[in-house]
């Protein structure tokens, strides 16, 4: 017997207590913990975009619940867990992935966007008009796919409205 644990008998892993410590206080995530590197757990997070840009959108959402399990403060992490609700119409939980991940990073663009489109879905109009907006402010470039669908999003209401308000005045007279 050599004195180190056998690989595949967990009770004689050794868990320095400082490390525990850390883990209970918050001070420490779990993929930290865990010994997960960053480029890791983007490495899962590639792959649970393909999987929800494939369809397979019940696989997506374990890999993104997992990786905010890991990484509860990855705003990246969040907006992708949100994004997969919202696939799924799970309306509210998208909801609370989005304002979660804008808790961490006001300034995310992805979030913001989905954030904005269920505002709007739920009627609240001037919020959502406002993530939209403000999203299409940290993309003027319009780089991102979300930020494009933002700008497109505010475009149609913008004819929408212009359209209403056309419909309410009277008809001018016609030119002789």
């Amino acid at each position: 017997m050599s004195g180190r644990p056998e690989s595949g008998d967990p009770s004689n892993v050794r868990i320095p207590k400082a490390l525990t410590e850390k883990l209970i206080k918050g001070e420490l995530q779990l993929g930290q913990f865990l010994g997960m590197t960053r480029e890791r757990l983007f490495g899962y997070a590639a792959a649970g975009h393909k999987m929800l840009q494939a369809g397979r959108t019940r696989l997506a959402l374990d890999i993104f619940q997992g990786l905010v399990a890991a990484s509860p403060k990855e705003p990246a992490f969040l907006t992708q867990l949100g994004a997969t609700y919202l696939t799924l119409e799970r309306t509210d939980e998208a909801f609370d992935a989005y304002q979660r991940a804008l808790a961490v990073d006001a300034s995310n663009g992805d979030a913001l966007v989905g954030r904005g489109e269920l505002l709007l879905r739920r009627g609240n109009i001037p919020e959502g008009l406002k993530d939209l907006s403000r999203a299409i402010e940290l993309d003027p470039a319009l780089k991102k796919r979300s930020t494009q669908r933002a700008r497109t999003t505010l475009l149609a209401l913008k004819t929408q409205a212009e359209q209403i308000k056309g419909k309410g005045r009277p008809a001018s007279p016609p030119k002789k």
